[in-house]
């Protein structure tokens, strides 16, 4: 069993995550970025005024079991959350459910802020070139050094979610503009019981793609009813970035 603080992710933190790019990212992350790109021309970004999206730890990545190092010291994820009223944003590239309590996750020693959930049709991580309808990303920050942790759920069609029927339907008339919920929500509902993991070093999948994200994708899907999932893909069927060059990156699996 290899430790899961190797050298090699230590190395790459230390030359890619610097104050800058975590002041970018928490932007990124809370501001979402609707300058003028779309998912139809992902290939294109880099040379229409996003250089680091040809970086080379960019996400999502295909995941391979067989390839994955399972680390015994890999932590717990301890989620820290409660009832809270959200805001919504249809942010013209997807549905965004943005933090208005107090939510937060420890993993590894550091306790990070949630800022906001947000949803992909189809999922942008595939499990050996295979892809669910919906995959949700929880951001959230680090509020002392703005690095991210992105918490991704794969979403399979099944039983309705009761947290998601509240989200989609309170959905904005118009575009780009918040608006505050009545609807009290927990987070917890969108996580399995089984709160296995594989985690990596990654980057935002939407402009500027920032590096030195760390992802931690949930192994156990969640549902959602397909009448859920078909409100969401009548609006944004092909949000999704396409998968990158995992670039001789290692993807941990948790126990």
């Amino acid at each position: 069993m290899k430790s899961f603080r190797l050298t090699s992710i230590k190395l790459l933190l230390a030359f890619f995550i610097t104050s800058t790019v975590f002041s970018a990212c928490k932007k990124s992350a809370d501001e979402h970025d609707t300058s003028h790109w779309d998912y139809e021309h992902a290939t294109d970004w880099s040379a229409t005024g996003y250089p680091e999206c040809s970086g080379v730890i960019q996400s999502p990545v295909d995941i391979d079991p067989a390839k994955t190092v399972t680390a015994a010291g890999l932590p717990a994820l301890i989620f820290n959350y409660n009832n809270f009223n959200p805001k919504l944003i249809d942010n013209t590239h997807t549905l965004q459910v943005n933090n208005n309590g107090t939510n937060t996750i420890t993993f590894q020693g550091k306790t990070y802020n949630f800022l906001q959930f947000h949803f992909h049709a189809h999922s942008e991580h595939t499990l050996l070139g295979a892809t669910t309808p919906i995959e949700i990303h929880l951001v959230h920050s680090d509020p002392t050094s703005g690095a991210l942790l992105v918490v991704g759920v794969w979403i399979n069609s099944g039983t309705a979610n009761a947290l998601l029927d509240k989200v989609l339907n309170g959905w904005p008339a118009t575009k780009e503009n918040e608006i505050a919920s009545t609807e009290t929500i927990n987070l917890t509902d969108l996580l399995p019981s089984n709160k296995n993991y594989y985690t990596y070093t990654g980057s935002l999948t939407t402009p500027p793609c920032t590096q030195g994200v760390t992802f931690v994708l949930i192994k156990q899907p969640m549902t959602m009813s397909a009448a859920q999932i078909t409100k969401f893909t009548n609006i944004y069927d092909h949000n999704w970035r396409p998968v990158q060059p995992l670039n001789n990156r290692i993807v941990y699996s948790s126990n």
